[in-house]
């Protein structure tokens, strides 16, 4: 059963809807860990990922940076199920909407207003009082990718955690990360692992603290487990408890 609600955050393009998690009210809160989701949207597997943090003493916020209705968040689930379809038809037409839902992300007009609406979600965790302005971000895939980019824009974050992401700076961009990074990759996720060649010594060079994480046996969205084609066990609790360890540094 999860443990967390549904918010409305108002900003100037609209309401940002958001699962908030957030402590007992005896345990002392830590800071916050922004939680941003996969191309899949704001799924109970990402509301379950956020209660997971929450227990450990966090206040924790899990936007849906893609889909603005439970309608629309529901679709996505059955497009996801349906990828994996014994059915060809059935997996075909999934790939077609994939497709689609992909390529409406890639345009500088998306980019521009998924940021406005992160940095309002930021804003919105950075000033409750229980949180003492300790703010840290983990996103996966589509939200890995987004988790780089908050930490290029924003120098108040403390860590960034991005699983699958990508990052496409240059290196005087890079250079305005001012938290640590401790990013996790499948091995098996090629065009990531490729990226990475170039990422990391670009990190160095920008003076970002960068801890790269490959796992031999996994793939792209390792971490989910409502996805049994993709879940690797083994890669998906190493990188729970590595991530925990580096928020608990991090936020001290």
């Amino acid at each position: 059963m999860l443990m967390g609600n549904m918010i409305g955050i108002h900003q100037q393009a609209g309401v940002v809807m958001a699962y908030v998690a957030t402590p007992e009210p005896d345990v002392i809160c830590h800071g916050a860990v922004i939680v941003l989701h996969d191309i899949w949207g704001l799924t109970d597997h990402i509301k379950s990922v956020a209660d997971r943090f929450a227990t450990l003493g966090y206040y924790v916020l899990a936007p849906d940076l893609l889909f603005a209705t439970a309608e629309k968040r529901a679709q996505a689930v059955e497009m996801q199920k349906d990828l994996f379809s014994v059915q060809t038809e059935v997996r075909e037409a999934a790939i077609r909407k994939l497709q689609t839902l992909l390529t409406s992300t890639q345009t500088p007009q998306f980019a521009s207003l998924t940021l406005a609406r992160l940095e309002s979600c930021f804003e919105y965790v950075y000033n409750q009082p229980v949180v003492r302005q300790k703010v840290a971000i983990v996103g996966f895939g589509f939200g890995g990718t987004y988790t780089y980019s908050l930490a290029v824009r924003d120098s108040r974050l403390r860590a960034a955690i991005p699983f699958y992401g990508h990052a496409a700076y240059h290196e005087l961009e890079l250079r305005h990360i001012s938290c640590p990074i401790l990013a996790f990759y499948g091995a098996r996720d090629g065009r990531s692992v490729r990226e990475l060649a170039t990422l990391g010594p670009h990190m160095l060079h920008a003076g970002v603290q960068f801890t790269p994480v490959i796992y031999d046996d996994a793939g792209p969205s390792f971490f989910n487990e409502s996805n049994s084609a993709t879940y690797n066990h083994e890669a998906a609790t190493d990188s729970w408890h590595r991530t925990v360890n580096f928020l608990r540094l991090t936020m001290a």
